[in-house]
């Protein structure tokens, strides 16, 4: 017999393990307005190995679509930082876009939500997939020497070099107000829901309600109220705290010296609320458009059920929100924070006041020594002084600040800065 060739066993040829995914230089947490600023006001920062991450389904809109309101801003106040030849420019031609752009006066948020939404998908175009999260929400922060290590809803990790926290503000119940919390309700829900907020009101008489504040979030609540009256939906009687004089808005000081003011309005200061850009008086923080319009109304006597009051804490008109059937909250927000770990302890970058105030050099503020790149954008209701840097200024300002630290060389241990940002996918 002719015996059988022997075959030898086949030779396996090992799959060679993929190079692991190289982590961000830098991650934004947050991509609503101010997040989409940073990188629209900063596209040097696509040049990086950047990764996005935000809580909502698309980067771009926030929450505006959920407030059917009116700005308190002008259209032409957006987005005049883009670089028409750069990476976002073509945006600027989307007719969303030059809608907001070219609307005189008061316009529904609605319409700035439509512009974002724009300018996220721009944002979707030029990241890889893989740099784009969404709806995986960044939950806590821990920081060791230079690392920054991120955790996500999801439980996933990622590491950087440097960070962006652009979480925006809340409004959480204020302590002033716990006597009455079963009858208080935050301004942003009437903002959100209008009438849908409200409790059941008495059938037999007008509604005692009472706004506790008297800057925007309490006029854009009071616009709510009125509208409701005027279509003969709502019987009230709104009675509106200030604790302070309220700011409105003027386009020049001629135009300020043209109108008669009252005491509760207030006076402002030429070093301190004019722009010097646009000799605006109180740009950013006055009233403006209908909120305007209706303080006015009511401080001359012009608006029928309707009245403010001027106090000094909100315990001197405890007689009347004793008296009330819904207290509407407008004290203000706060930052919205997460919880964070600096060289294993707990740390608050607001060192427990209302809002994170960042350092000179844009970084939150650390732990003494702390040398983490963890930067702020957006956790102030209002960060523009009205006489200070213009948003624009802003926004490239801060992103220089993160350029500048991106082009130090890195700790030991940390993610090389050599490896060029992936094509889009």
């Amino acid at each position: 017999m002719t015996a059988l060739p022997v075959r030898e066993p086949a030779t396996t040829i090992p799959t060679p393990e993929p190079a692991p995914e190289p982590a961000p230089e830098i991650v934004l947490a947050g991509c609503g307005l101010r997040g989409m600023g940073l990188l629209t006001a900063t596209p040097a920062l696509l040049d990086h190995r950047l990764t996005v991450v935000d809580a909502g389904p698309r980067p771009g809109p926030g929450t505006f679509p959920d407030h059917r309101i009116q700005s308190n801003s002008a259209g032409a106040d957006f987005f005049g930082w883009v670089d028409p030849a750069g990476p976002f420019g073509p945006v600027l031609d989307d007719p969303a876009v030059r809608r907001l752009r070219e609307h005189q006066g008061a316009f529904d948020l609605a319409l700035l939500a439509g512009a974002l939404d724009r300018f996220g998908d721009r944002l979707a175009a030029l990241l890889p997939p893989d740099r784009l999260i969404r709806g995986d929400p960044l939950v806590h922060v821990t920081v060791e020497g230079e690392a920054i290590a991120l955790t996500l809803a999801s439980g996933r990790r990622i590491d950087t070099r440097a960070l962006v926290l652009a979480l925006g503000i809340t409004e959480p119940a204020h302590a002033a107000l716990a006597p009455w919390a079963d009858r208080t309700i935050p301004s942003g829900r009437i903002v959100r829901d209008h009438l849908a907020a409200l409790p059941p009101v008495p059938a037999d008489r007008p509604a005692r309600i009472v706004i506790a504040g008297g800057s925007h979030s309490a006029y854009s609540a009071a616009l709510v109220l009125a509208d409701a009256v005027d279509a003969g939906r709502l019987s009230a009687e709104v009675t509106i705290l200030h604790r302070g004089p309220a700011r409105l808005f003027y386009p020049n000081m001629d135009a300020h010296a043209a109108e008669p003011h009252g005491p509760l309005e207030a006076l402002p200061d030429p070093a301190r609320d004019i722009c010097p850009e646009t000799g605006q008086i109180f740009r950013y923080s006055g009233l403006r458009h209908r909120a305007r319009a209706l303080f006015r109304e009511i401080a001359q006597g012009r608006r029928q059920g309707f009245t403010q009051r001027q106090i000094l804490a909100i315990d001197d008109a405890a007689a009347l929100l004793d008296q009330a059937d819904l207290i509407v909250q407008a004290l203000g927000y706060r930052s919205r924070r997460l919880a964070m770990t600096v060289d294993g302890r707990p740390w608050d970058p607001a060192g427990g006041r209302p809002v994170v105030r960042p350092e000179p050099d844009g970084r939150i503020p650390l732990p003494a020594g702390a040398r983490a790149q963890i930067f702020v954008m957006g956790m102030d209701p209002y960060p523009y002084d009205d006489g200070a840097l213009t948003p624009t200024g802003q926004y490239a300002l801060r992103g220089g600040q993160i350029l500048a630290a991106l082009a130090r060389p890195p700790a030991a241990g940390q993610p090389p800065t050599d490896i060029p940002l992936a094509e889009p996918g």
